[in-house]
Parts: C-alpha cells; sequence; structure tokens
C-alpha cells in the first residue's frame, strides 16, 4: 500500500509541474542520472525539450594526431563554471513556424531582395524564392529549419524567452563543444559516423526528421551533421592557455567579422561533423544546410 501511495503522489507531482512547463523526465540510458529534461510548452501542440547540462572541464579542439582536423582546432582545456540547459534536437520546422505564425517574423532571406541559398539539385544557389519554407527539398514538421541567419535565430530565442520568462540565447562555442562531445575525447562521439551524423555521403542532399540518428551519452541529437548550428560567438582562433567560460563577443580586428557554426551538415564531408570541427560564416548568410539551437542558461 504505501509503494502504491508513493506512486500516486509521483504520478501527481509530475502532472502539477508540467502545468508550469517544467516537466522533468527521468533520463534515459546513456545520460547521467544528475540530468534531466525541461519540456517548454509553446502552444498547445509544439513545446522545446532541453538536457540540463553540468558545468564542468573538457579539452575543446583536438590533437595534432586526429584525421581530418582543421588548423584552427589547438586544443586547450576550458572550464564551464556553470550548469546550462540545450536544446534536444535544433529547432524544427514546426517550432519556427509556430513562431512566425506568433510574431509575424520575416527572416532575412524574406526580406531581401535576392532570397537564400537553397539546392537546387547540384548545388546550393541563391534565389528569390529559397527561404526557410522553400529550402529546395521537401521538408516536414520535425526536419530541422533551416535558410535562417545568425539574427533569425536570435529572434526565434527571444521568443522562446519572452513566453517562458527565462534567458534564450544560442550557445557558446564551448558549450556546443562540451556537450556535443558528451564526455568524450574521440573525434565523434560514437563509434561509427553513419550511426550519428547525416552528411555529405549520407543524405541524399537534404534534411531528415531530427531524431533519426543515434543521440550522445547526454542524450542530444543531430550534433554530429544535419544542420550547421548557429553559436554565440564571432570566429577567432583559439587564444593560448586555459579559460573559463570563454566567448569570443567582439569580432577580431583585421579579420572578416563571421559568427561560428558547429556540427557540419547534409552538404559537407564526414570529418566536418567531428566534434572538434569548425565552421564560420557571415552572420547575415542563409544558407539550406544552416539551422541552430536554443540554450537556457542559469545563474
Amino acid at each position: 500500500m504505501p509503494l502504491l501511495s508513493l506512486r500516486l503522489r509521483t504520478r501527481l507531482l509530475r502532472w502539477l509541474l508540467s502545468l508550469f512547463g517544467i516537466l522533468l523526465i527521468v533520463t534515459g540510458p546513456g545520460v547521467r542520472a544528475a540530468d534531466t529534461t525541461l519540456t517548454l510548452p509553446l502552444d498547445d501542440t509544439t513545446s522545446l525539450s532541453f538536457v540540463r547540462i553540468s558545468a564542468g572541464s573538457f579539452v575543446q579542439g583536438s590533437p595534432a594526431t586526429e584525421p581530418g582536423r582543421g588548423t584552427d582546432e589547438t586544443p586547450r582545456t576550458v572550464r564551464l563554471t556553470k550548469p546550462f540547459l540545450l536544446g534536444e534536437v535544433s529547432v524544427t520546422q514546426a517550432q519556427f513556424a509556430l513562431f512566425v505564425r506568433e510574431t509575424g517574423y520575416q527572416t532575412e532571406a524574406e526580406r531581401g531582395p535576392s532570397g537564400g541559398y537553397g539546392w537546387d539539385g547540384k548545388e546550393l544557389a541563391q534565389k528569390k524564392a529559397f527561404t526557410w519554407r522553400t529550402p529546395g527539398f521537401p521538408q516536414e514538421g520535425n526536419h530541422p529549419v533551416t535558410l535562417v541567419t545568425w539574427q533569425d535565430a536570435q529572434a526565434f530565442c527571444a521568443w522562446v524567452g519572452r513566453k517562458s520568462g527565462r534567458r534564450c540565447t544560442l550557445p557558446t562555442e564551448a558549450q556546443w563543444e562540451y556537450a556535443c562531445r558528451a564526455g568524450t575525447s574521440t573525434p565523434f562521439y560514437g563509434a561509427k559516423v553513419d550511426d550519428l551524423a547525416w552528411h555529405r555521403a549520407n543524405a541524399l542532399s537534404a534534411t531528415h526528421p531530427v531524431k533519426s540518428k543515434q543521440p550522445n551519452a547526454w542524450g542530444l541529437y543531430d550534433m554530429a551533421g544535419h544542420v550547421n548550428e548557429w553559436c554565440l560567438d564571432w570566429y577567432a582562433p583559439y587564444p593560448a592557455g586555459d579559460v573559463t567560460d570563454p566567448v569570443v563577443a567582439t569580432a577580431p580586428t583585421g579579420e572578416t567579422a563571421r559568427r561560428v557554426l558547429r556540427g557540419g551538415s547534409w552538404l559537407r564531408d564526414a570529418k566536418h561533423t567531428r566534434s572538434a570541427a569548425r565552421y564560420r560564416n557571415s552572420p547575415a548568410s542563409r544558407n539550406a544546410d544552416n539551422g541552430f539551437r536554443v540554450v537556457i542558461t542559469e545563474e
């Protein structure tokens, strides 16, 4: 009888928490026992799910012996002093469509005279017809949204913040790699890249439903491949020495001002989906292989 009573109390507690958008779910296999997920309802049918990532340290970058590494991946030890909540998946078409319906927001590709860079069957090409609604290949609501600029992504984050009362933004590059690695130091967070990532050789020139590949050990999906994901930082070489809570808040002088993207994409080779692989582009770029995920920072 006491066991039944405990179960009833647990169910009641979960129901009450879900009313406030703070549904705590028991973590699945492979996720650290201390971690939980947070579900934020956006409307009656659409929500955003997050995984809580504890504070900690890791080696960012890659060793000189790592196959496929870039010259901008000089390793350094990074300490992150605050936990954060990172989107379980990239923001999807359905989630972005709700944002647009509620706010009337137009992306930079829609406002501009030339559109965005969509897939023309051979390569990314700029046309007025290419926007997040029409990237050049068919998409459903559970595909990652693409053809969004850095500012478009930040506008979505601000909308989620207003709805939830939480501090929502893009992850820093250090947060992104720390969460991607999930305690690993290998080139990929799993043994076989095809089990983790959509990339040029297996994606058939298109996106796919999120969660189609295996998650990492902390329960995050599509951190390797699928879409390049915008980060908060301006792109710059890693400075020498260990760092704490790094973020490049100002574009480096003397270089083209570009924002960081991480993860690789359906358009790029598998080596670009490594945990350490870095990419960058103008914050106004609107490509059919660029997307993003949201971070909630905790004080």
